[in-house]
């Protein structure tokens, strides 16, 4: 903040309080808010050069996003259809927070049931195997089972901006479950009829005075389906009478009151649109350049006082077209000439001013430039530490879709399941408490990239050994799958090598950290390059 200037008595102020003490005083305290109207940030100033004529306007969460959500949403996905860096973009955040999609490791709280440990992980297998049940026939639509549909919700979510996931229930012919989920793409939400936006619907949420959604007005069809019918609009509550959801709408709330949310790439979707044209400039100005592009000049016709003639040749393209290909030979006119152009294409400033530009883009999507492009010329350090920033973003979605998607639709099968039988779950639909018990979970997701897997796993030998993880941890982060079920086939495996001979002494699952450190294999910090100079010298 800058300093406010001192409030200094003119001479009309003087002279005033000479007469009227109260009166000079009135007038100092009055130009001193006058001076402190300023502000205290240069960026809030009204009278400097730089922002006197920028005056954004200050509207609420929905004014300054739902105007322009159907233009963003239009434009992120042409730029996710056409535009190379905006795919790679939408592609890399979707694989890494989801991958093939989230798997169920259910944690039940046998403290809070008042069971034993063994019951609890018997308990668990049962839920998953239900759960894994579930999965086949969760797609309303019959297409895709509950993996590809999660890949598909979030990857929506981010380049529409958000999606609906509405709970319905219809038991098909050799279904378990009837519990289905039907995904919605975002622009089937609206208000009725397009009515304009009100305290009460706005973006086709429909809210109570403390601004809890309490229904969803959906349209039947897409407005923009390539049969154009008349419009019909149904209002879905968002919750049962009991509480419990019925309709999950996926989106990331970045302000406080926004009821719409906005598409990842709506930050740089100008920036995403220039680069791309501009790409394809330098693409057709190169591919021009490699045909050995000529001009032919032709004279202009003139009539018989030696005036030229106008609009009289045929201007068609079909009359005038000249297309251009490789070793192409061209019969000249009588008076025509041949020029030769040099666009100077391939333009040698263009990948470093795309790398540039990539590195602004990347920024703004918290993807690091070399993930974002994928492409790692840097050295070791400088890459794992760009890989570790991207996974804490990743982990972030991961643990908010984990949460608000795959949880209340675990929530949903286990209903069912409980409902039919199929689950003895004492006090499940009693206690929300014991429900909730019954439902812990955590959702897996795809490992970490792995630069130097070696290292890595000698790393989280150290932090077992010390305590700082657990095993089962090591396996969710670094290989996936369950650390109980790896050890019983571990077990499996070790009595058949045995058995033939073929392993005299099991190794230990971390005998390689048990062993001494060589020098090469200490991590000092230095880049990998470094290390294997060390080693040759050695």
């Amino acid at each position: 903040m800058k300093n406010r200037p001192k409030v200094t008595p003119n001479l009309i102020d003087r002279v005033v309080g000479v007469f009227s003490p109260a009166s000079g005083l009135k007038r100092l305290h009055a130009r001193a808010q006058l001076m402190a109207a300023t502000g205290g940030y240069n960026g809030g100033a009204r009278d400097r050069r730089p922002t006197k004529r920028w005056r954004p306007p200050q509207g609420s969460a929905n004014a300054d996003t739902l105007l322009d959500l159907g233009d963003l949403r239009a434009r992120s996905r042409e730029l996710a259809r056409n535009t190379p860096l905006a795919t790679g973009a939408l592609a890399t955040v979707t694989t890494e927070t989801i991958g093939a999609g989230l798997q169920l490791q259910a944690c039940i709280d046998h403290e809070a049931l008042g069971i034993t440990p063994e019951r609890a992980d018997e308990m668990e297998r049962e839920q998953e195997r239900e759960f894994a049940l579930f999965c086949l026939s969760a797609d309303f639509t019959r297409v895709q089972k509950f993996g590809p549909m999660q890949v598909l919700a979030f990857r929506s979510k981010k380049e529409s901006g958000d999606v609906l996931v509405i709970r319905r229930y219809r038991k098909d012919a050799g279904d378990v479950y009837g519990t289905k989920l039907q995904l919605l793409e975002a622009d089937r939400l609206s208000n009725p009829n397009h009515a304009q936006d009100t305290d009460e619907i706005s973006g086709g949420v429909e809210t109570n005075v403390d601004g809890v959604p309490v229904a969803y007005h959906i349209s039947n069809r897409h407005p923009g389906a390539i049969r154009a019918t008349a419009l019909i609009w149904e209002k879905i509550a968002a919750r049962t009478d009991e509480g419990l959801p019925v309709v999950l709408h996926q989106f990331d709330r970045t302000r406080p009151e926004l009821t719409r949310g906005v598409p990842f790439l709506a930050p740089v979707i100008e920036h995403l649109k220039q680069l791309g044209d501009y790409s394809d400039a330098e693409v057709t100005a190169a591919v021009i350049s490699a045909m050995f592009t000529m001009v032919i000049e032709t004279p202009n016709d003139e009539d018989g006082d030696g005036n030229p003639v106008i609009g009289e040749k045929d201007s068609s393209l079909e009359a005038n077209e000249v297309k251009l290909g490789n070793g192409a030979v061209i019969s000249l006119a009588p008076g025509e000439e041949v020029k030769t152009v040099n666009p100077a294409r391939p333009n040698a400033n263009f990948d470093p001013f795309w790398l540039a530009f990539c590195r602004q883009i990347g920024v703004a999507l918290e993807l690091p430039f070399e993930l974002l492009i994928k492409h790692f010329t840097a050295s070791y350090t400088a890459s794992r530490a760009a890989l570790e920033l991207a996974r804490r973003t990743f982990l972030k979605e991961r643990s908010f879709f984990g949460d608000d998607f795959c949880q209340e639709i675990y929530g949903w099968q286990m209903d069912e399941a409980v409902a039919l039988g199929r689950l003895a779950r004492p006090g499940y639909f009693a206690d929300p408490v014991i429900r909730q018990a019954y439902l812990g979970a955590e959702w897996i997701g795809p490992r970490a990239a792995s630069l130097n897997p070696k290292q890595e796993a000698e790393a989280d030998a150290v932090d077992v050994d010390n305590g700082f993880k657990t095993i089962e941890q090591v396996c969710i982060e670094r290989t996936g799958g369950e650390f109980e079920k790896k050890n019983d086939q571990r077990g499996k495996e070790v009595k058949m090598r045995k058995a033939v001979g073929a392993e005299k002494q099991p190794p230990s699952a971390f005998g390689a950290a048990q062993s001494a450190p060589t020098p090469d294999a200490e991590d000092d910090g230095s880049d990998e390059e470094e290390q294997q100079n060390r080693s040759a010298a050695q």
